[in-house]
């Protein structure tokens, strides 16, 4: 048996965090009062463990960059060296993001190219190419997390733990349909389609739909499953920011999408454009407390850009200077945890497969991101809300201010 395997077979017993003979007494010291038993297996075969129940999980250092990466206890670092292969986590999933706390993400470079970069070359162009590097993937990609008859890319709906993902997003489109009080014949617009949940459950309703949407993989998808369909979909290539067209819409549909448009203000102005007198608008999206309130991985491998958690008190304020009026609003974030769930569980059981077609990294990649983003959920750090609103009226009753 290899000394590898001997550590692991019997974890060695090292004395305290002051004894000087102890290479990682530091980590020790500073990993005491863990709120999570775990095991940490170093490169040199000798396996620490935290906690006083069996590890919840376990991580394994396979070379010396991986051990480094774990002493220096930077989540950016400890990060890196996952993706790049030096470190393998095992176990629960969930519980290794409960040590965040422990950690620090110190990347003032990254942050700051975050802010430069909208302002250098201009907001359009910064979010074409943030979508780019998030969406631009064979459809195939996506398909193996998400459910493969309804793939919608945001939360469903879920009124049970024991809920399919299917049932939740299946319930998440009715909801949207009828929040939205559409019927056949009215005209729609998608902001942000994805993968054409929305277009195909709202056309076979006698819907017109047009979307907008800035990824060429996305567009060319739809504009295939509507020839296959036989729906007159209207699919343009473009921002938000940048549309103006000259008919107007019964409804406007943004699901999932607010997080890459942190332009609250902005936002809502084109959505009062955009929208019948009397039109509503559905949104929802990933929220937290703070603006940009992101991990450096995060920022750097899934969401580049400026793109930043809805921050619900900023956009309510923007929501106020306009003559939109709240019709619904719901707390999502257990609905987000379990869809987030599911495509983690999905995503880990076609592990071969993403790796055949898509490498290790794209896996490796996506796996942090799924479970990363459920444990913040989960543990409160993020929440997710939806909204309807709906446009006013033009004709203002008497003394009603005017905010436009």
């Amino acid at each position: 048996m290899s000394s590898r395997e001997e550590a692991s077979a019997k974890p060695a017993e090292f004395g305290s965090s002051r004894d000087v003979s102890n290479p990682y007494g530091h980590l020790l010291q500073l990993l005491a009062d863990t709120p999570v038993s775990f095991a940490l297996e170093m490169d040199d075969g000798r396996v620490l463990r935290f906690g006083r129940t069996v590890p919840a999980f376990h991580v394994t250092a396979r070379s010396r960059e991986g051990s480094r990466a774990l002493m220096s206890l930077n989540e950016g670092r400890i990060a890196e060296a996952y993706l790049a292969g030096h470190l393998d986590i095992s176990g629960d999933m969930l519980q290794p993001f409960q040590l965040r706390a422990k950690l620090h993400d110190r990347h003032p470079l990254l942050t700051a190219w975050r802010f430069i970069e909208p302002l250098l070359f201009g907001q359009v162009r910064a979010n074409r190419k943030a979508i780019a590097s998030h969406y631009e993937q064979d459809p195939e990609f996506f398909l193996n997390f998400l459910d493969r008859d309804v793939p919608l890319y945001t939360q469903g709906i879920f009124l049970s733990d024991e809920d399919t993902l299917a049932e939740a997003s299946e319930r998440k489109l009715k909801y949207c349909f009828d929040a939205c009080r559409l019927k056949p014949g009215d005209r729609i617009l998608e902001i942000g389609p994805g993968w054409g949940s929305w277009l195909k459950y709202a056309s076979a309703r006698g819907v017109k739909c047009t979307a907008i949407t800035i990824s060429d993989y996305s567009r060319n998808f739809l504009l295939g499953e509507a020839e296959r369909l036989g729906y007159q979909w209207d699919i343009r290539f473009c921002d938000l920011l940048e549309y103006r067209p000259d008919e107007k819409y019964d409804a406007i549909v943004m699901m999932g999408v607010i997080e890459h448009l942190p332009q609250y203000q902005r936002v809502l102005q084109i959505f009062s454009g955009l929208l019948k007198s009397g039109g509503r608008v559905f949104l929802d999206g990933s929220s937290s407390a703070r603006k940009y309130a992101l991990s450096s991985t995060t920022t750097k491998y899934i969401f580049p850009g400026n793109h930043s958690p809805w921050v619900l008190h900023d956009f309510l304020k923007a929501l106020s200077a306009t003559q939109f009026s709240v019709q619904e609003m719901f707390d999502d974030r257990h609905s987000y945890f379990l869809s987030l769930r599911h495509w983690a569980m999905n995503w880990d059981s076609n592990k071969d497969r993403v790796v055949q077609l898509f490498g290790e990294h794209a896996y490796r990649r996506f796996r942090l991101y799924f479970w990363g983003t459920a444990a913040q959920f989960l543990s409160h750090h993020f929440g997710c809300y939806r909204l309807i609103l709906s446009s006013r009226p033009e004709q203002r009753l008497a003394g009603e201010p005017d905010h436009a």
